[in-house]
């Protein structure tokens, strides 16, 4: 068992001493709604949650942006060891129905204890973690102090600045060195960072950005060539998981959009599957040919439109796409998530209602990547522009280099978390 240094054991005696404060601070806090008042108990290290059977990996982060940076090293490593659990911790109060819409399912969250040795030890003994992930600038140092006591493999992985994050380390280094030194493994951002860690004596290997990622959907390949060849070179554009309240402007959209392109195929995929008879009978009404996605061995020259039923096949359809048009959004629904379609090579058009994503919107906007319709005759312009192949290649292009900007970061803290979990752990 590692030893305490003056400096930490000075620090823990200091974070008892002011105990009471913090406890009076959160109460503050609660009352003002900086905190989640109900969930006061587990800043006091006192757990919200039974804890998971088997190997449990417990994420550290700052905030909603940090944790949503797990998404890709969650799926990875779930698609490697699905038995595994896990807990997310953040420093900042979140907005719980966007962890739980964009975080894999299953994944728990809790906010992170004070920092007092009462509270990290309520916390730790409840959870006991196989593996700590510290993706936070930010150190807490009784808290990653307490970690190694327990010998419990930690890693300390996206640094940024951690000598700006953690000021009371410049005049009390006896603090900062064993703290950084704890960490089994340090992954920092840049070269910048790495100067500054190894300042304090620890070593430390460049990861790169963690950005939020989507995991490549599955698609048939043998499927991909036997539609592309009986679609033979025609201009095609998605409407994926569209709201019933978007059928009829998608399919009227799509009406228009035939005056001036030839050929042009719709492919659409309801949001509610159940919703597959109310667009025949939309496309029977304004005089559009559609096919259904389980009966297309023999797709007629004159099929305007490829009804999809269910998410199964969205891989294929964004690949098949030059351009995908993303539901939910012409009307108040909050948007549908954009990189697994950035992902797969298709330009995006979205609606004007993306708050569920707005974060990742922007960033492909911001990369050219994606364009913003808001009503019928823009959807039909843009559908018009976009089937141009290398208008659509470009924005392609676009899409998907911001979907794999944290890639080789992700690898790399993957790689990590395998390298350093015990090989006992219990599955």
């Amino acid at each position: 068992m590692p030893s305490k240094s003056l400096g930490e054991t000075l620090l823990r005696g200091a974070a008892r001493i002011t105990a009471p404060l913090a406890q009076h601070d959160l109460a503050r806090r609660g009352a003002r709604g900086d905190e989640d008042a109900s969930r006061l108990d587990e800043r006091r290290g006192k757990p919200g949650l039974p804890r998971p059977v088997g190997t449990l990996i417990w994420f550290h982060v700052k905030d909603l942006k940090g944790a949503l940076n797990l998404v890709g090293i969650i799926g990875q490593c779930r698609s490697e060891m699905p038995e595994i659990s896990y807990l997310v911790t953040t420093q900042d109060q979140i907005q719980d129905f966007v962890f739980a819409l964009r975080m894999p399912e299953g994944v728990l969250h809790q906010y992170a204890p004070f920092d007092k040795p009462a509270a990290v030890e309520r916390f730790l003994d409840h959870w006991m973690p196989d593996i700590c992930v510290w993706v936070d600038d930010v150190l807490m140092p009784v808290m990653n102090s307490e970690v190694s006591t327990r010998n419990i493999p930690a890693i300390l992985a996206n640094v940024a600045d951690v000598d700006q994050a953690n000021p009371q380390f410049r005049w009390l280094p006896s603090i900062g060195k064993p703290v950084l030194r704890s960490f089994n493994q340090v992954l920092v951002s840049d070269e910048v960072a790495l100067k500054q860690v190894k300042h304090f004596g620890a070593d430390a290997t460049v990861m790169g950005i963690l950005c939020e990622e989507a995991l490549a959907l599955p698609h048939d390949e043998k499927r991909r060539s036997r539609l592309a060849k009986q679609l033979d070179g025609r201009p095609v554009w998605l409407a994926a998981k569209i709201s019933s309240e978007e059928i009829d402007l998608i399919l009227e959209a799509h009406r228009t959009a035939l005056r001036h392109t030839h050929r042009l195929m719709l492919i659409i995929v309801p949001a509610d599957p159940e919703e597959t008879d109310r667009i025949a009978e939309g496309c029977k009404t304004i005089g559009l040919h559609f096919k259904h996605s389980s009966d297309l061995d023999d797709l007629p020259p004159r099929t305007d439109v490829i009804i999809a039923k269910g998410f199964d096949g969205l891989g294929l359809w964004y690949q098949m796409a030059a351009v995908c048009f993303l539901g939910g959004s012409l009307v108040e629904r909050g948007g549908h998530p954009p990189l697994e379609a950035a992902n797969l090579g298709s330009a995006i058009m979205h609606g004007p209602h993306v708050d569920n994503y707005a974060d990742i919107y922007l960033r492909l906007r911001d990369a050219g990547a994606a364009i913003e319709v808001a009503s019928v005759s823009s959807l039909v312009e843009a559908v018009t522009e976009l089937v141009i192949p290398d208008r659509a290649a470009e924005m392609a292009h676009a899409g998907w280099m911001v979907s794999s900007e944290g890639a080789d970061a992700t690898d790399a803290l993957v790689e990590a978390i395998w390298d350093h979990l015990p090989m006992g752990a219990p599955l």
